[in-house]
């Protein structure tokens, strides 16, 4: 039986679907005895369970369970996504970003916020909008949001406000591991990307993405000497979230790269 499953990470407590047959809740719950908890009730996937983002803790041995968490954020879902779903098409996001797979809900709009009312969770959680993204797939390998056109290139939008020693690691991390995509490194001094980090991709098409990001992430985690940065200057709030910032970008690198069949939809943001 063909099936989708995406998984919606969580750090708070928001308005979701629990009842969802193919978008769940996830968080990543410390293991300590006072860590994080369940950000409220529901049917919630603890990605701190069974094989997950843990395999890497070592390289944050200096910080907190709770700070390496953070650190992790939505990388903790993908990991667990990785290494546990089996379904055909597997996606990911976070819990207010939503894709409307049928393209109902703001006509002519690529981007559009909604209220976070129950109506407005059920629908974009509901079986119209799976059997929707179904009917995709059957001519496309990735669902994803549109391209966002910013004035000036994505590597230095994300110097604008990150420190380049993580960006510049990861890029030659991508030369040394992957020199199949060196043809294709020019993306990263062009204009547009999709940077909302919300998927969904046939099975094959996600492990090969989801392996490469964590061998990058790690090349970056064994060739720095700060890997929890918190008093760098920079005009970001969350310097230590830099895996997020990376992926984000990497996403629309790598399905540049391999010149992926992409149906690009819009995306919904829950206020």
């Amino acid at each position: 039986m063909t099936d989708l499953l995406m998984v919606s990470h969580f750090h708070k407590d928001f308005p979701f679907n629990h009842e969802s047959s193919w978008l769940k809740a996830a968080y990543a719950g410390s293991r300590a005895p006072y860590g994080w908890h369940p950000p409220g009730p529901g049917n919630w996937i603890n990605t701190s369970h069974y094989k997950s983002v843990y395999e890497y803790r070592h390289y944050y041995g200096t910080v907190s369970e709770d700070n390496f968490l953070r650190a992790m954020g939505q990388q903790a879902s993908e990991y667990y996504t990785w290494k546990n779903i089996r379904a055909d098409f597997i996606g990911c996001t976070t819990y207010r970003r939503y894709l409307d797979f049928k393209g109902d809900i703001e006509k002519n709009v690529l981007k559009a916020s909604l209220k976070s009312t129950k109506e407005n969770v059920d629908y974009l959680s509901s079986d119209e909008q799976k059997i929707a993204a179904l009917k995709l797939f059957e001519i496309h390998d990735v669902i994803t949001n549109p391209i966002t056109l910013l004035p000036y290139s994505v590597r230095n939008q994300y110097l604008q406000s990150q420190p380049a020693e993580y960006l510049n690691l990861f890029l030659e991390g991508i030369d040394k591991l992957m020199p199949d995509y060196r043809n294709s490194m020019s993306w990263w001094n062009e204009n547009g990307a999709s940077f909302e980090t919300c998927y969904v991709m046939r099975k094959q098409l996600f492990r090969k993405y989801a392996s490469e990001l964590f061998e990058l992430l790690e090349y970056v985690w064994q060739n720095t000497n700060n890997r929890y940065p918190t008093t760098v200057t920079t005009s970001e709030p969350l310097p230590w979230r830099y895996p997020g910032f990376l992926g984000e970008r990497f996403v629309s690198f790598f399905l540049h790269a391999n010149k992926v069949n992409v149906a690009r939809v819009p995306l919904i943001i829950l206020e």
